[in-house]
């Protein structure tokens, strides 16, 4: 039996292998096949063969991309300028860039110009400043002061990690690291609203901040466990985690994240660190569980909910309901309806003014639905849609007793 189940992983290792190698092969196809489109006579085929690469990347790319700048054809310098910093954040890479600030071609200076805008680099700050001067191009010189003029209004980010935590300890304040994937639409839309906010800009002068690309960092990324993009951590000067935020975040409360940090609060590994040796720490419990949450890990979360709730029935410390919410919420969620329903209950039992009392009435009717106590899940539904008419539950609730009436109605015509 032993054998066969080897023959077995054998035979599935192989085929997975094989699999590998034929993406990597259709890949390396498919770089060749771009790379000739660059020397396509159509204007937009050409166009659409460098933005390809670009999203693309990889060493290769970024190896064409280099030997495109040192080309004879303008337009091949133009297309390369605007991808290398796309998918690179080497120092020589950025160098290169620079260099193409004093090219023969206009077009090919002003790309160059837009480049060094779009990577976020204040070390190209100068380098433009100067360009706005000197520049012979009208349009050069005016997307030079556009580009001055927004790396100026920016987060000043580093590109390396190791950098960043030198110069924190320099310092003596904490790290901001932003990891990102290039293409991520919610990566995009966390940079160009939240991070470009001039309250978050200026929160983030009392932090050393570094950009990094969470594909070519992988190996910093697995360390620091980032598993998804956008993710921001905050670090000690010794590289511990103070804090994260995983995803997309409003404003205020990435802000309010920031002040919390700074004040000195409690970080998440040391509460981690202070609520596996103490259950009845509910302060530390609680920084815990609500980091798990932000992350959608309510399994991760909940045991710590639970010694919240456990050790402070009283809510001395104002977590308790709000941890009696989570741990209901998670308990319906994966399905547990009787014991989701006994906690909302329980939780507006205790306290009938909640401040999200009408999520609560909305998750309980729904949970009790779920259990068949039908009267009971339309009473619920029903006290929500009077008692908070305006809240913004109010629609799926209506849906959930129309549901439930269309039902019942045709189990009527049925009998």
């Amino acid at each position: 039996m032993a054998a066969k189940i080897g023959a077995m992983n054998l035979q599935v290792i192989t085929v997975v292998l094989a699999v590998l190698v034929g993406a990597v092969a259709a890949r390396a196809d498919r770089i060749d096949d771009l790379v000739k489109q660059i020397s396509s006579t159509n204007d937009e085929e050409r166009a659409e063969a460098a933005d390809a690469l670009a999203h693309i990347g990889g060493p290769r790319v970024q190896k064409q991309f280099r030997e495109m700048l040192a080309s004879s054809n303008p337009e091949r310098r133009q297309m390369a300028v605007v991808g290398l910093l796309q998918i690179s954040d080497a120092d020589e890479d950025l160098e290169r860039v620079h260099s193409a600030l004093k090219d023969d071609n206009s077009t090919v200076r002003w790309s160059a110009v837009i480049a060094l805008q779009q990577s976020g680099q204040t070390n190209a700050i100068p380098w433009l400043e100067e360009l706005e001067k000197s520049d012979t191009s009208d349009s050069v010189r005016e997307a030079a002061t556009e580009a001055v003029a927004k790396l100026q209004s920016g987060i000043p980010w580093l590109r390396s990690l190791a950098d960043a935590e030198q110069e924190a300890k320099r310092l003596h304040k904490p790290v901001l690291a932003y990891f990102f994937l290039r293409d991520s639409g919610f990566c995009q839309q966390l940079e160009e609203g939240v991070l470009a906010d001039k309250a978050v800009v200026d929160a983030a002068q009392e932090f050393v901040c570094v950009r990094l690309d969470a594909g070519a960092h992988a190996d910093e990324a697995r360390k620091l466990d980032v598993r998804g993009a956008p993710t921001i951590l905050v670090l000690d000067g010794q590289g511990n985690e103070m804090d994260r935020i995983a995803g997309l975040v409003e404003k205020d409360k990435f802000l309010a994240k920031l002040a919390d940090t700074r004040r000195g609060k409690l970080s998440f590994r040391e509460a981690r660190r202070l609520a596996r040796q103490n259950p009845a720490d509910v302060q530390a419990n609680w920084k815990v569980a609500e980091t798990h949450l932000e992350e959608g890990r309510e399994d991760l979360a909940e045991p710590y909910l639970r010694n919240v709730i456990n050790h402070d029935e009283q809510n001395q410390y104002g977590y308790t309901d709000n941890a009696m919410f989570a741990l209901a919420f998670a308990l319906g969620k994966r399905g547990d309806y009787a014991k989701a329903v006994y906690s909302f209950e329980k939780l507006l039992e205790r306290w009938p003014d909640y401040k999200d009392k009408d999520k609560a009435l909305y998750c309980l009717g729904l949970s009790q639905l779920a259990l068949g106590q039908k009267d009971k899940g339309r009473a619920t539904l029903e006290q929500l849609t009077r008692e908070f008419p305006d809240s913004s539950t109010v629609k799926s609730a209506q849906a959930a007793l129309d549901k439930l009436q269309a039902k019942e109605g045709n189990n009527e015509k049925a009998n």
